[in-house]
């Protein structure tokens, strides 16, 4: 069952109670119990415990509250259709390999510093003016970006 939940009630608690109160919102819009994944904990908390989003989208399913932004994901994975190449591998081996070489360089450098540091030396071939790029447009510090470009 999709339903889409206003939580523009949690506006009115407390600076520091917002995020809580649109979880208590969220459960007390269904008649049942239900259980908040941890996915969807995580987009309400999001942008922190002042600032809950205005409303949310969600699936139920066995008692459990989805965002329906990942049930929408998963169908489409699973409707792809399988095709073989000369290679003998599938077709979404190969998307999932090309997706995995390109990276989506700013959830990479949303990490701490070490961790980032990590995963870029793990990489097989980064491309590291991407990662600058990334690193410039959100947390901006300045001792990954000169590790960044002494890499180059």
């Amino acid at each position: 069952m999709r339903k889409t939940v206003s939580l523009s009630e949690a506006k009115v608690a407390s600076r520091q109670d917002r995020a809580k109160k649109a979880v208590s919102v969220l459960r007390e819009s269904f008649d049942e119990e239900v259980k908040i994944s941890g996915e969807l904990n995580e987009s309400i908390w999001s942008k922190g415990i002042e600032n809950p989003p205005s409303k949310v989208t969600v699936e139920l399913e066995n008692g459990m509250l989805y965002p329906a932004e990942s049930f929408e994901d998963n169908t489409e994975q699973e409707s792809d259709e399988t095709e073989v190449d000369e290679t003998g591998e599938t077709s979404n081996q190969t998307q999932n390999q090309a997706s995995a070489d390109k990276r989506d360089y700013s959830e990479v450098v949303d990490e701490t510093i070490g961790d980032v540091k990590d995963a870029v030396t793990e990489m097989e071939d980064p491309d590291y003016e991407a990662l600058l790029e990334a690193e410039e447009a959100g947390k901006d510090r300045k001792t990954l970006k000169e590790w960044l470009e002494n890499r180059d």
